[in-house]
């Protein structure tokens, strides 16, 4: 069973990261590359990155296809988890 708790704090730990070790304003990954994957697996990771989505942290560029092939961009707004807003 997976621990989504856990999955979304390291999830948004690696978001964080991602962001501030970026050298574009709009950061993109592959989410099948975000290390996140190996706690729960890409459907569990998937739904944290539908629900990150809907506050307005992420965009999926290409949710029209198989989530094993999504891209995330991360938005500036995912400064709220370190900035505390």
């Amino acid at each position: 069973m997976c621990d989504l708790e856990n999955l979304y704090y390291h999830l948004r730990d690696e978001l964080l990261r991602i962001y501030k070790e970026a050298e574009t304003p709009f950061p993109k990954v592959k989410l099948t590359n975000l290390q996140s994957a190996r706690l729960c697996g890409l459907a569990n990771l998937a739904k944290l990155i539908l629900y990150l989505e809907r506050d307005g942290y992420l965009q999926i560029s290409n949710k029209d296809q198989s989530f094993q092939d999504w891209e995330v961009q991360i938005e500036a707004s995912i400064l709220d988890f370190m900035l505390g807003s």
